[in-house]
């Protein structure tokens, strides 16, 4: 925003710590940081998802079902779009949405919208994960 003269300063406008850029954003930053890891205690992901690359790239390695994976790509994406939203809101409408807002809005979206695509051959096990989240 400040490069393009919309913005008078480049600091991150979610912490105001550093610079705002990619990888600051998601997630050196320390309020997606703190979005994060109550993603990962959520959905019970036990890796070192620090960055988005290195986030991907794990899941579409680790052993889980597909289904489950899913369920973990639709969150982390959902994750992106609400930080995205709250630096947006901190800037246009001055609202600093917290953290537990932010994930109050993410598990239910990610679970409208999983129920609403859910496939019939869910494993009972990955239901239940799903049920108990």
């Amino acid at each position: 925003m400040a490069k393009i003269g919309v913005s008078s300063t480049s600091d991150c406008l979610l912490c105001g710590q550093a610079p705002e850029d990619h990888d600051h954003l998601f997630f050196r930053c320390p309020y997606s940081s703190r979005c994060l890891a109550d993603l990962k205690s959520w959905l019970g992901i036990q890796s070192s998802l620090n960055t988005l690359q290195r986030g991907f790239r794990q899941l579409s390695n680790c052993n889980s079902s597909r289904f489950k994976k899913s369920v973990m790509y639709a969150s982390i994406v959902a994750l992106i779009y609400l930080i995205w939203r709250s630096r947006n809101r901190s800037f246009w409408d001055k609202a600093f949405p917290t953290v537990l807002n932010v994930m109050t809005v993410l598990k239910q979206i990610v679970k409208s919208r999983v129920m609403a695509v859910m496939p019939k051959n869910v494993s009972r096990k990955d239901s239940l994960w799903f049920q108990n989240l």
